[in-house]
């Protein structure tokens, strides 16, 4: 045993600092300072809160790296798949673009649907022909004589408010809007049903004059003539529902446009087609225009003032004031 000598001034020697526990106080018999000497058999490590904070540190990087390490199998199977995918897909675009074979084309078959790229991918609706909707009037004048204006063409009017604006308003193409749809539902008809509606919805009322068709007798006469008689009522009155409202549309434009008491309403969806691209310098016309034109509706309703002034407000700002 190393002897424990105490100093005057109450301080702790070299000596007896080495004898001590780190806390002071001296160890179990036997127990030795750092210099070297034994420590008592059974003694254990210590806890991480008693270890340096180094040794912790480096126990702690080593339990990260043991968890963040992946599993070597896996990885090896996810680089082999990526592999072989990318493999398939750059020798199936090989043989694509290479000469025209019996190969190319079992490829193209198959990987078509998938990966084929065409003009529709950005304009997935195109259209190939330009549509307008265009509107025509009667009214009395102060004789009682009736007269017919000129036609309007209401989509050329809206889209002169178009140019210069990236995104339009929707009441800027209503017309255009209201023409595809009215037009979808008369296409839906037959060929003897698409003829009748193309006729006057007008007859002559008790005691004289003139007044609107009913939707009963319409509905009777357009089944009456179909291929398959009550077959296609749906489409019947799908489409003279939207009739109707193109009616109510084409008074209210013409009596704020002209600025008259209209009498009857008829309206004629116009189609220009354009050359084809490789006719597109071309001075002379590839297609003709066509033109439906839809007999005349007899106007039977009073306008509301406030739907009007919108319909006058409209006609201003597009330039169409007469």
């Amino acid at each position: 045993m190393t002897p424990i000598t105490r100093t005057p001034v109450g301080g702790r020697s070299d000596t007896l600092r080495q004898a001590q526990g780190p806390e002071g106080a001296q160890g179990p018999e036997g127990a030795q300072g750092p210099d070297g000497a034994e420590e008592p058999a059974g003694a254990e490590e210590p806890e991480d809160d008693q270890a340096p904070a180094s040794a912790r540190q480096d126990r702690r990087a080593g339990s990260s790296r043991d968890e963040a390490a992946p599993p070597k199998r896996a990885a090896r199977i996810a680089a082999a798949v990526s592999i072989a995918l990318v493999g398939v897909y750059v020798a199936g675009t090989l043989v694509i673009v290479s000469p025209t074979t019996p190969v190319r084309g079992a490829v193209v078959a198959a990987a078509g649907p998938y990966f084929t790229q065409k003009w529709n991918v950005f304009a997935p609706s195109i259209m190939k022909t330009n549509i307008t909707f265009s509107v025509q009037a009667q009214w009395r004048d102060a004789d009682g004589t009736l007269v017919k204006s000129d036609w309007v063409n209401v989509t050329k009017l809206e889209q002169q408010a178009v140019p210069g604006h990236a995104e339009p308003s929707r009441i800027q193409k209503s017309s255009w809007n209201a023409m595809l749809a009215y037009n979808a539902r008369y296409l839906a008809l037959d060929a003897q049903q698409r003829e009748l509606v193309r006729d006057t919805f007008i007859q002559r009322a008790d005691g004289g004059g003139y007044r609107a068709q009913s939707a009963e007798s319409l509905i009777a006469d357009l089944d009456a003539v179909s291929t398959t008689p009550g077959s296609g009522q749906g489409d019947v009155v799908r489409f003279l529902r939207y009739d109707y409202m193109l009616k109510e549309y084409a008074t209210a434009f013409s009596t704020a446009y002209f600025d008259q008491d209209v009498e009857r309403v008829r309206w004629r969806i116009d189609r220009t087609r354009p050359n084809d691209f490789e006719n597109r310098f071309s001075e002379e016309q590839q297609f003709d225009d066509t033109a439906v034109t839809f007999g005349w509706r007899h106007v039977d309703d009073v306008i509301d003032p406030e739907t009007l002034a919108v319909y006058r407000d409209v006609v201003t700002r597009y330039g169409g004031a007469r």
